[in-house]
């Protein structure tokens, strides 16, 4: 095979496989929505994720990665909130 197929025939393929499916960054938000930390709790989670939000809409996200927020209620039994972050994680 000459080099100017084979260039043509690498850049076909390429082209054909497109480009992979960007990941995305996810951050985990342990956040105090019940109990007697809800009235602090609640409002500091709601405005984490709205930053990340902001960043998504305004920037593309970091670097061009879509930012996921992974909101995760464990009612401060902290295996449950172990558990969620590990199947989170992939």
């Amino acid at each position: 095979m000459r080099p100017t197929r084979l260039l043509t025939a690498a850049v076909a393929v390429a082209l054909a496989a497109g480009s992979a499916p960007a990941a995305e960054l996810v951050f985990p938000s342990l956040s105090y929505r019940t109990g007697a930390y809800a009235p602090n709790g609640i409002p500091f989670a709601d405005g984490y994720a709205d930053y990340f939000t902001l960043v998504n809409e305004r920037d593309g996200g970091i670097g061009g990665i879509k930012i996921r927020v992974a909101g995760m209620r464990d009612r401060l039994q902290h295996r449950k909130g172990r558990r969620m972050l590990r199947s989170d994680q992939g």
